[in-house]
This record gives structure tokens, sequence and C-alpha cells, in this order.
């Protein structure tokens, strides 16, 4: 997954970093961006957000860039006149070249910014910058979601002036999403931060100036001709600088940060780690148990051929080679088909299972022969030397002994046999079962933690499912209670906020609503390359609250509130941040400034990082007024449809900024599901397989070394099912006892896993359901019960009497 990404990304020319702005970035300041440490290329660029005309939906419209995310071709071309617009691959079956469209802003009028409004559509790209086929960031339009990406040439834009700066560094080395590459973009968007700031200082600084200047040069004018309200208007304009430059930000941040996309591919790659290294240690473990036993066997199995052999005068390497070349034909065979699905097959499936929400195409699957080897090495290992070693001890015995049969293992006193009320209780046929149990000790053994295995891997399987499948319900039902989000511009006309509160208060289908601040903020520690994405809310009704967020302990249940002296944090931010009760967590804000919080309590939460504090605690920390800038509401109508319309009318409004809906998070945790499935029923399946051969091989095995002493019970009248039980009721038993300890293996991995194959966003219920327990022991049992019916066959067909001459 990561080669592929990596080859993706550098066919894009991606950039390492980006510098956003919410304004015009200037020449002066363009030229400094260019002389930030170890800058290698640098290109400006610039977009603008907009509905396309006759549909909901949002499109961001961006310049053709040259250099770094770059813009591939799919099908037709890029575009060169100002009103050609090349559209996102995924919307060639909605539009084809040679279309017109229109795009408008959110007052269905022409958009700001641009010399046209009608496009002909010329091609279809892709762009590293939207890897994800939903939920391509923010806007200020629609959904509050972009829907799609377009790209024009920068003569479509009425003005030169970029609002965005891509990077490449020159002192990177390593592929992305390796530590070495990851660590070293993020220290380099950490040194470069305040000098970044310092420009944006700067920048304020000399508009102020600007209008300082401006406002000296017209007073006396506005004096003569206003007189006393002169210092009225006067006013209204260190107000409304102050407002522009308050607002004004620029902001570095690396692929993790910029890109969701990135973040989450990789995301995935971790979990696709998790999985690999430790499911095939176990299926490899199962495995070379049943190999181990049947090589051996194969070595006691050709001790007459090997008496012969040595009889007629063969050495003894010319008798042990039937086993170094079964053992390597074996190894080599097993191994290459192994390895073709390992390389091909299965990684395809993975793939397509977990990519199924991005746009990378080309899936490459390069063979690994450092594993393919490594494998091919323990196999050899597994089936050559346990017959070597039989054969090579069986072979120290003269050629006339090898000749004869080996004697069976002769009987002894067993634990239960020392407890009389017990013993004596028990029947023939159980008595004879459990003295075999022990005769046989090794290959009890190896039945027991072949079936533990098995039952394990099926208990973590459909555990998985459930643990993920069920925070859904607990995340919307018990917790996230709030529908929408719609935050707005606190700095905008009263006349403009007054309307877009209005304009809530006007639809019925809301069942209620409550004020808050909503700001996204960032967190990291030193160890990790990614910052981590935080809502910060604080309520405005804190009593109220709790109808729309239930904050409760993630281990009482009880109720948590909001206290004057420190935060709440979510359960899984705490955990990644390694936090606690007491401790501090440091918080960046857009505009770069840090910020230390202490930690009052943690709360249950499982999908998303969320802080909440109070207007006190934060007027504290922040040292400045509480300004509240979104409305939080419920919805009466839950569907996504509905969410979606309400988004729609309030991203029309003049001061909204955007619309964050709560089911974003479920989004996030439905496409975890959506990766996951396939892969559980792969794993599944292979542990179905696995225990299958296990039971099959082990019984097999057993009855034939004891052919002759089934043929004896034969002789001696046993009827066919108790000829059958005989040999069945030790497996059973054995089945039994490799269940109940794969239930407490089970149970150890499935924790193992929902611990650490959950993204850094989201976290799983780590409760193991009592049917998957259930479900895998009768699968197990099922397959023991499969496999005597092909021995009952086998053992009716034995011939008796030809069993028992075999010595003569």
């Amino acid at each position: 997954m990561r080669s592929t990404a990596s080859h993706y990304y550098e066919s894009h020319k991606m950039a390492d970093a980006v510098v956003k702005s919410n304004a015009d970035i200037s020449v002066s300041n363009q030229k400094k961006l260019k002389n930030l440490d170890h800058v290698k290329t640098i290109e400006f660029t610039k977009s603008l957000d907009g509905l396309i005309a006759g549909s909901n939906t949002s499109i961001r419209v961006q310049a053709k860039t040259s250099q770094l995310s770059t813009y591939q071709v799919t099908s037709g071309k890029l575009p060169k006149r100002s009103n050609e617009i090349a559209l996102s691959k995924t919307e060639h079956g909605k539009y084809k070249i040679g279309d017109y469209i229109s795009l408008k802003n959110k007052s269905n009028k022409n958009i700001s910014g641009f010399k046209n409004s009608k496009y002909k559509i010329v091609g279809f790209v892709t762009s590293s910058d939207y890897l994800l086929k939903q939920n391509l960031g923010t806007t200020s339009v629609g959904t509050g979601q972009i829907d799609t990406y377009a790209v024009v040439s920068k003569s479509a834009f009425t003005s030169d002036t970029p609002t965005t700066a891509l990077i490449n560094y020159d002192n990177l080395k390593g592929s992305s999403y390796s530590d070495r590459y990851e660590k070293q973009v993020e220290q380099n968007v950490a040194n470069s931060e305040s000098k970044i700031q310092k420009l944006v200082e700067n920048r304020k600084q000399k508009i102020i100036d600007k209008s300082y200047t401006k406002i000296d040069t017209q007073l006396p004018i506005l004096q003569k001709m206003y007189g006393d309200k002169a210092t009225l208007i006067i006013t209204k304009e260190k107000t409304r600088v102050s407002t522009k430059t308050n607002a004004l930000k620029y902001q570095i941040q690396s692929r993790n940060d910029y890109n969701a996309g990135y973040n989450q591919f990789g995301e995935d790659a971790k979990r696709i780690d998790v999985l690999s290294n430790t499911f095939p240690i176990i299926f490899f473990a199962v495995a070379i148990l049943v190999v181990l036993l049947t090589m051996s066997r194969m070595g006691e199995e050709k001790r007459i051929e090997l008496g012969t052999l040595r009889a007629l005068g063969y050495t003894k390497y010319d008798t042990m080679k039937v086993f170094l070349s079964y053992g390597l034909l074996a190894s080599i065979i097993g191994t290459s088909i192994g390895a073709w699905f390992g390389t091909t097959f299965l990684p395809k499936k993975i793939f397509a299972a977990y990519a199924a929400n991005f746009v990378i195409p080309n899936f490459q699957t390069p063979v690994s022969w450092k594993w393919i080897i490594i494998s091919l090495v323990i196999t050899i290992i597994c089936t050559v030397l346990p017959a070597v070693y039989v054969a090579g001890s069986s072979l120290k015995e003269k050629p006339a002994t090898l000749m004869l049969p080996k004697p069976p293992k002769t009987g002894s006193k067993i634990l239960l046999e020392r407890i009389p009320f017990i013993w004596e209780k028990l029947s023939f046929n159980y008595k004879v079962t459990l003295r075999n149990l022990f005769r046989y000790k090794f290959k009890s053994c190896m039945t027991i933690i072949g079936v533990m295995g098995c039952t394990a891997l099926l208990i973590t399987g459909f555990g998985i499912k459930d643990s993920l499948n069920n925070i859904v319900t607990t995340q919307y039902k018990d917790i996230i209670h709030y529908d929408l989000i719609g935050m707005y511009n606190p700095t905008d006309t009263t006349k403009n906020i007054d309307a877009y509160k209005n304009r809530i208060s006007g639809i019925k289908r809301i069942n209620s609503k409550t004020t808050i601040y909503y700001e996204n903020v960032t967190s990291k520690t030193s160890a990790m390359n990614n910052n981590q994405q935080i809502s910060l809310i604080v309520p405005k009704d804190k009593n109220q609250f709790s109808k729309y967020v239930t904050l409760r302990d993630p281990n009482t249940h009880n109720k948590i509130r909001l206290s004057s002296d420190g935060v709440v944090i979510t359960q899984k931010l705490a955990k990644i941040m390694h936090v606690s009760v007491g401790d501090k967590i440091t918080i960046k804000t857009s505009t770069g400034q840090k910020h230390r919080l202490r930690i009052s309590a943690i709360t249950e939460m499982y999908a998303g990082h969320n802080i909440y504090m109070n207007a006190n605690y934060y007027q504290k920390i922040f040292n400045e007024s509480l300004t509240y800038n979104s409305i939080m509401m419920k919805l009466n109508n839950r569907s996504g449809k509905n969410i979606d319309n309400i988004s729609r009318q309030l991203t029309k409004q003049h001061a909204s900024v955007t619309v964050v809906q709560s089911d974003d998070a479920k989004e996030t945790i439905n496409n975890i599901l959506n990766g996951l499935n396939n892969l559980v029923l792969i794993i599944i399946v292979a542990a179905s397989l696995l225990a299958f051969v296990v039971l099959f091989t082990l019984t097999n095995i057993n009855v034939s070394e004891r052919i002759r002493e089934l043929s004896t019970i034969k002789v001696l009248g046993f009827y066919p099912m108790e000829v059958v039980m005989y040999i069945y009721r030790e497996t059973f038993i054995l089945t039994l006892l490799g269940i109940i300890f794969g239930f407490a293996g089970g149970s150890w991995l499935h924790n193992y896993i929902m611990q650490t194959l959950p993204p850094e966003t989201a976290m799983a219920d780590m409760t193991l359901f009592w049917t998957n327990f259930t479900l895998s022991g009768i699968m197990t049992v099922a397959f023991s019960i499969i496999v005597m019916i092909f021995m009952a066959r086998k053992i009716s067909k034995v011939d008796m009497l030809g069993a028992l001459k075999s010595v003569d």
C-alpha cells in the first residue's frame, strides 16, 4: 500500500508542505517564503469555492500548477484558456468533454474573483491533494463539505496574487510514511512556524500603518464635512482595520495535516501492519505443528523401507534421499503457491477493501524476496529436519530390526487411576480413551495447540467486526445527540449575524439548539509524526449542553461536569497523548499560538478528538473574552438527506463560515468497517481451513498409526460405530480442550488487536459477545465431525486380516 501511494505521490509531484492564507500573499512575503530553510521548490497558487449551477455540488476550483501538486490527465487535456476547465476523474460519468458548466456562489451569483462564470470542460484529472472519494475538505458552501474539485488556468482568475504556497524540501530522505521522511518534514514545518507568524505580524503592522496614514490624511476633511461625527466615522474605520488584521493568518502544514486522504491512507496501512505482524505468526505456528508431526510420521512409516534398502546394500545417505527430496519439493512447491497468493491475490483483495474510499489506482504488488526466502528457509527446516531426524535415529538400528514394525508404546498408569472413586465409575471405553490420550502425549498436545490457535483466530475475526459495529450504536445513541454545528463569522455585521440566527429559528425541522464556541486546534507529542486534529467546544449554557453531548466517565458512566479549573478531553486523545487527569496538554490554534490546558476529566468517545471547557476556564487560558461563533442543533429527522438539506440552507447565509455534521465521524467509522469486512472474511476462511487441516491431519495420523489396534477391536466384535468412537472420542475431547484454551487465547488476541487496530482518531468497544465464542466453538466442532465422517469411511474399509498379518 505504501509503495503504491509513494509512486502515485511522486507522479503528481506532491508538495511536502503547504502554506495557506485567508488573504492574498504579498509579493514581499512570497520572496520571504522562498528563503525559508531547506526550501528546494516553491510554487504559488490559489483556489475559490463555489457551486455547480443547477446542482447541489460544491466544488473547489484551483489554479493549474506546473512544479508541485500537479494534475494528471486521465482523458482530454489540461485547460489553457481562461474559460476552460478540467474536472475530477470522479465526475467522468456525469459530464463529458465539450460540456459547459456554470459556477455560482452561495447566493447563486457569479463568483467574485473569476473572469468567467461559464466554462467548457476540456478534460478529467486526478490530484494527489484529493485522495478520498468523499469528504474532500470543509467549505463555506453547500453542505459544508467539498464534493469535487476542478482545475483552471491562472488566467481564469481576476487577480494573480496567490493564497497558497506549495513547498518541497531539500533535506528529506526516505519514502512517504517512513519515520525518517515524516519526522524531517514535521521538523522543517516546526522550524518555519515562528518565521511565518512573523511575516503575518509584519503584514498586519503594514496594514495598520497604511490605515493610520489614510486616517491622518482624511481627518481634516472629515472634520470639515461632518464636524463632531468625524470621530465616530474614524472609530468605525481601528475597529474595521482591527477586525481585518486579527482575521489575517498564515498556516503551514505538512502532508499529514493539510491532506486528510494522505493521513487516512497512512493510518490504513498501519492497521494492516498490526494485522500482518500478528495473524501470520499464528497461522505459521499452527502450520509448522502440522508439518512437524506429518514429516515425523513419514519417517516412522518408511521404517520397513529403510531397513530393506539398508539390507540391499544402500548407504545411509542414499536411503535418506527420499526424505530430502520430498521435503525440499514440498517446501518449494508450497512456498511458490503461497508466494503467489501472498503477493498477488490476497494483497489485491485487501487493498480493494481498504482503498475503496480512495482514488489511488495501479496497485503495485512487488515481489518481497526477503519474506519469501525467510518462509522457504523455515519451511525447509520444518519439512526436512523432522523426517531426517526420525530416519537418522531409525538407521542406527540393525536392518533386520528396521524391517519389523515399530512396537507400539507401552501403556502406563495415569493420574486418574490413582483416584479410585473417579476411575472406578468410568466405563471401559472412557478408561481406554483417557489412557490413549496420555499414551500419545505429543500428538494430544499438538491437537490442542492447533485447535486453540484456530479457535482464537475465529473468535478474533468475529470479534473485530462486532467491536467496531457496536461503537456506531454507542456513539450516536448514548453520547452524541446533536446533528449539526453551524459556524458563523462573529465579526460580520450585526444584520447578517441576526439573519443567520433567524434563519435557524425559522427551520421547523430543528428540534432544539444551543450556542457554543467552536474551533479546530491541534496537538502532538514529540514522538508523533503528525498533529492530532481536535475540536475545541465551549458551551454557552453548560447545563443545557448535556442534551447535545453526554460527558461521562468511560468506566463508571458517571456524568462529568465542566469545571473552571480544567478541560474535559476524549478517551482516545488521552490515550495517544499519554496523559491522565491532573496532567497538562498543549494545544496550538490556527494562528500558531500555543496554550497549556489542565485535564480535569476524561470522557468516553469512540470517534474524533474533542476538548470541552467552560467559558471561565477559556478566558483564564486565552486571556481574552469569549465570542461565541456557532450554534449546535438537534433535528427531528436525523437522516443524512435532511442533515444535508439544512446544511445547504445555512451555508447560503452571508454570515455562514461552514457547517460541521456530527455524522462525519460516523462516516470515518463506516470507512473502517468497510475496509475490515473483507479482511475479517479472509481471516475467518483461512482460520477455518487451517482448523480443518489440523484436525484432519492429526486424526488421519492417529488412525494410520493405530490401524492394527483398530483391526484388533473389530475382530473382537466391536460394532462399526464403537470402532469409530474409539478414535473420535479422543479427537472430540482434545478438540473441546483446544476450544476452551482457544477462548482464553482469542480473548487476549482480540484485546490486543482492538487496542492497536483502530486509527489515532477512533477506538473500539473491547467487549466480546457470547456469540463470538459460541459460533467459533460450533464451527470447530463441526470441522471435527466432518473429519470423523471421512475417517469412518477409511476405518470401515480396513482389511483386518491384512493389517494383523503385516508383522509376519
